[in-house]
């Protein structure tokens, strides 16, 4: 096909035979941009659903229990090995903690001597947390975010 046959079947008037390519090549890299952005938020909210549930997996492994809940390396570890897609260190990017409270009161108690109270809950609670790092620098806005789940469980 001739380049003259091309022109008569798509180029009506020449005067308008490049507005597309004009129209094309102002309009691309917005939508460029528009889906980077969408990535790096689709990126986001992954990493903080990752992060979440590995707070969550900690927990409920602590929250097994008494000696799971006593053993805090323990509940840290579970946490990152629930963290496949962000590099995790047990004590670093999780924390793990437990508590005890009296039934019927929000106060903490010491867990090993409670003194009056007659029924004492267990309680865990851990923390991962991350850093967001965008895969391009916005103008006005950061470009690593420290993200951060925590999840709090009663002990069995």
């Amino acid at each position: 096909m001739r380049m003259g046959t091309f022109r008569a079947m798509f180029c009506i008037d020449r005067r308008r035979c490049g507005q597309s390519l004009v129209e094309l090549a102002l309009t691309l890299p917005v939508l460029i941009l528009l889906l980077v952005v969408a990535l790096d938020f689709a990126r986001m909210f992954n990493i903080s659903m990752e992060i979440t549930d590995a707070a969550r997996a900690g927990a409920q492994w602590g929250a097994q229990n008494r000696a799971a809940a006593a053993n805090l390396l323990g509940m840290e570890q579970a946490a990152c090995n629930s963290m496949a897609d962000v590099p995790c260190t047990p004590g670093v990017d999780t924390t793990a903690s437990s508590f005890c409270q009296c039934a019927g009161s929000s106060g903490t108690i010491s867990c090993t001597s409670p003194g009056s109270c007659i029924n004492v809950l267990n309680f865990v609670t851990v923390t991962a947390t991350t850093t967001f790092t965008t895969v391009v620098g916005y103008p006005g806005l950061p470009s690593s975010i420290p993200m951060s789940a925590s999840a709090t469980m009663q002990v069995q």
